[in-house]
């Protein structure tokens, strides 16, 4: 019960933040607000009633560990944005595209989930599929090289996940 409360102060603190609506004595913002706090409560009875909180682990200890993450990741993306750039301008058009199957050893959906959607946020990949039955991901790459950085980012999602689930 008390994951739930966390997270739905999280939520309602995050818009919060992004709505700006805080304004009680307004008629206007009060039905804003008023509307905010329903969908953070829906959403948190959502949650409860899949059981996501229950499964995906400790998400609070992942949420503290995201930010780093993402740091790199975002680096990741500028890097492919560029790589990209310089093969598709390339006189020669260095590009070879291939469908790889990438194994995953990640215990959470959640973790899954971020480790797809990470693939499919770097310019040059797309995950195309999961397989949850064999563990491993269908992904689409420009060129056929991108084995060792997929390692790289499953290894650091397994860190964020904190379970040891690397390749």
């Amino acid at each position: 019960m008390l994951r739930h409360l966390i997270l739905f102060v999280v939520l309602l603190g995050f818009w919060a933040i992004l709505s700006g609506q805080l304004d009680w004595t307004d008629g206007h913002q009060r039905y804003l607000m008023t509307c905010g706090v329903v969908s953070c409560a829906l959403a948190t009875l959502l949650s409860w009633r899949v059981g996501f909180l229950e499964k995906e682990g400790n998400y609070l200890r992942m949420a503290a560990r995201q930010f780093p993450y993402l740091c790199w990741l975002l680096w990741q993306i500028l890097l492919s944005n560029w790589d990209v750039a310089r093969r598709v301008w390339s006189p020669k058009m260095d590009i070879d595209p291939a469908m790889t199957r990438t194994p995953y050893k990640l215990k959470s959906e959640l973790a899954v989930a971020i480790y797809a959607n990470s693939i499919t946020l770097t310019p040059g990949t797309v995950t195309v599929q999961i397989d949850s039955d064999k563990r491993e991901l269908l992904v689409h790459q420009l060129s056929d090289g991108n084995g060792e950085a997929l390692k790289d980012m499953h290894n650091r999602v397994a860190r964020v996940e904190g379970e040891g689930g690397e390749l």
